[in-house]
């Protein structure tokens, strides 16, 4: 453990010490939490449902396969430096990756109060929904895809979109419906019979400007600060944004069992060893995100698998000697399901396989 920040070597190339609580928003919320307040592991989901008291979002499996969990993320990406989105499983994702990000849950999107989201409307409309236990998983789900699509979605890339969502009781044909009636290339019966509301589509009811898809939940976070939380267990919580930071955290915890944090979905398959002391978040590392493209493909063991099929059909489209990566995406493209993608890593699936051979990586085989 360190005595004071002023000992602290690492974070200075950022130009400020290292914070020592970390800061998102829920919903345009913002919320700061200090070491101590939950304990080091402790999920988004939890922390939504038991500190922001939002009980809309709900969980079941806790293994990143079921759906219920599923909210939406938006941070800065490490080497574009745009806003980004997407969907990922709350139960899997700690709370304290958050720093810095905005996340939005089924309350954010739409409510009686303030209107509903075209995609809570249309599910209601359609029937879609009988306990309700898989609906805002499902709708959070559907948000996310219009918020990272710009809203133009087609039927196809929906249903290709909910394998990570289970519904036990009302059966996936009214959901389907309701989600696709919203694509661009919706069939003329889906489009036939929300009709009748329409007209609550077209524009929003929040603002009373043409509806694009998506809701604006206020302030958002633009924090940029490396992050370093000591809890009272001798437990850390680090969060850095270059490689030189990774390895100076190396030198200074000694024989300190660590973990490098990037997607956690690995923790839905083999849960953590309970011994970690060590934290160090590198989602934010812009060295692990990069890419490039020239007579070879070289990519950041940190790229989600989502980005990384965006990177291989980029590649593909630009050079045909990188054709065959269309079918790279195809073979990416059954792994787990969207929001695993999402937040899964290149290196966080290989290092699965590399310390427990029987996982079958379907990434090991690429």
């Amino acid at each position: 453990m360190f005595s004071s920040l002023s000992s602290y070597i690492w974070g200075s190339t950022e130009g400020s010490a290292p914070l020592e609580e970390a800061t998102f928003t829920i919903n345009g919320k913002a919320y700061t939490v200090k070491p101590n307040a939950v304990p080091v592991d402790t999920s988004l989901n939890t922390f939504i449902r038991s500190h922001a008291h939002l009980t809309g979002t709900k969980f079941m499996c806790l293994e990143g396969g079921c759906g219920a969990c599923v909210v939406n993320v938006n941070g800065v990406h490490p080497v574009t430096k745009a806003r980004t989105s997407w969907a990922v499983n709350s139960c899997l994702f700690p709370v304290f990756a958050c720093h810095g990000m905005d996340i939005l849950t089924i309350e954010g999107i739409g409510n009686k109060k303030d209107g509903y989201h075209p995609a809570q409307q249309r599910l209601a409309h359609f029937n879609g929904t009988q306990c309700g236990y898989c609906s805002p998983g499902m709708v959070m789900n559907m948000y996310s895809l219009l918020e990272s699509k710009k809203g133009q979605v087609s039927m196809e890339e929906i249903e290709n979109s909910f394998g990570g969502n289970i519904c036990r009781c009302t059966g996936y044909r009214p959901i389907l419906d309701a989600f696709k009636s919203l694509a661009v290339d919706a069939d003329q019966k889906l489009v036939e019979a929300c009709k009748d509301i329409e007209d609550l589509t077209k524009t929003c009811p929040k603002t009373g400007s043409p509806c694009a898809g998506k809701c604006s939940a206020g302030g958002k976070v633009a924090i940029q600060q490396p992050l370093r939380m000591v809890f009272d267990n001798q437990s850390e919580w680090h969060k850095v944004f270059n490689l030189n930071d990774v390895f100076a955290i190396f030198e200074q915890i000694g024989e300190k069992p660590y973990m490098l944090v990037a997607g956690n979905t690995a923790h839905g398959v083999y849960r953590r060893s309970e011994n970690l002391q060590v934290f160090i978040d590198i989602n934010a590392v812009e060295e692990l995100h990069a890419h490039s493209l020239s007579s070879e493909l070289i990519v950041g063991g940190s790229v989600s698998l989502t980005e990384f099929m965006a990177i291989l059909t980029e590649a593909a489209t630009k050079n045909n000697k990188f054709s065959y990566c269309n079918e790279l995406v195809k073979h990416i493209d059954l792994i787990a399901n969207v929001p695993v993608r999402n937040a899964g890593t290149i290196a966080g699936n290989l290092s699965i396989k590399n310390q427990h051979h029987e996982f079958p990586s379907d990434m090991y085989l690429i």
